[in-house]
This record gives structure tokens, sequence and C-alpha cells, in this order.
């Protein structure tokens, strides 16, 4: 089995993507400062909440411990904040990547298909193939 060879077709070479070219594109940068826009800001929030959650736990356990109804404690209410504000900052990053960064994004793909940034059209087919001719041979 070590011996045995593959000719299934002759890989072509990689496509040469000029990829500094498309980072300093205008198209790209502001793709990432729009992205950068609300991810920083979304997680300094989130992690602030947390550590708010964690310091009152650890230091004002009275409070965390007091009932806002029957069984149901300030602590377990800011726990379960959590879980909603999770799901409300992915449900927020969804529509604004719907409506801002998709479309950049897809402008940013289109420019680089279209100048000069690529030397050779990406095949879709190969483009994550494994290059085995540099591969060291396996000896039985």
């Amino acid at each position: 089995m070590a011996d045995t060879v593959r000719t299934e077709g002759v890989r072509e070479p990689a496509p040469r993507i000029d990829w500094e070219g498309i980072e300093n594109s205008p198209e790209f940068r502001e793709l990432i400062a729009r992205r950068r826009g609300f991810v920083v800001p979304a997680t300094i929030f989130f992690l602030a909440f947390y550590m708010g959650f964690i310091l009152l736990c650890g230091y004002a356990p009275d409070f965390m411990g007091d009932s806002v109804y029957q069984g149901l404690t300030v602590g377990y209410c800011l726990a379960l904040a959590q879980f909603v504000m999770v799901g409300a900052l992915g449900i927020m990053y969804m529509r604004k990547s719907d409506r801002e960064y998709d479309p950049l994004a897809d402008k940013v793909v289109q420019m680089a298909a279209r100048s000069d940034v690529t030397d050779v059209q990406v095949d879709q087919e190969h483009r994550f193939a494994r290059d085995t001719t540099t591969a060291p041979k396996e000896t039985s």
C-alpha cells in the first residue's frame, strides 16, 4: 500500500494572490473598520457585564441572594441575563453583517477578482487541495 502512487490528474499551480494589495485596498479597510466598530464595543460591554456579575457574586452575596419572586434570586436573574445578552449580541451582529459587512465583503471579492491583485483566477475545485509534490515519500 505504501508503494501505491496516485496519478489522478495533474495539479495546477496555486493561484498567486496579492494579499497585501487586498489588505491595503480602501474597500477592505472599510470592512475591517466597520466590523471593528461593532465587535470591540460589544466585547467590552459583554466583558464588563460579566465581570460585574462575578464581582457581585464575590463581594455582595447578600444582595445576590435577595429574592425577586418566590425562589428566584437576583443572582439567578443576572446569570440568566448573560444568556439573553449573548443571544441579543449575536442577533445584532448577524443583522449588521447582513446589512453592512456582507455587501462590503462582496465588494472586496469583486475588486480582487477584476483587478491586478490576482495573477491567476482561483480554481474553486482545487483551492484547498493538498500539495503532495513536496511531501516526503513513505518508505517500507
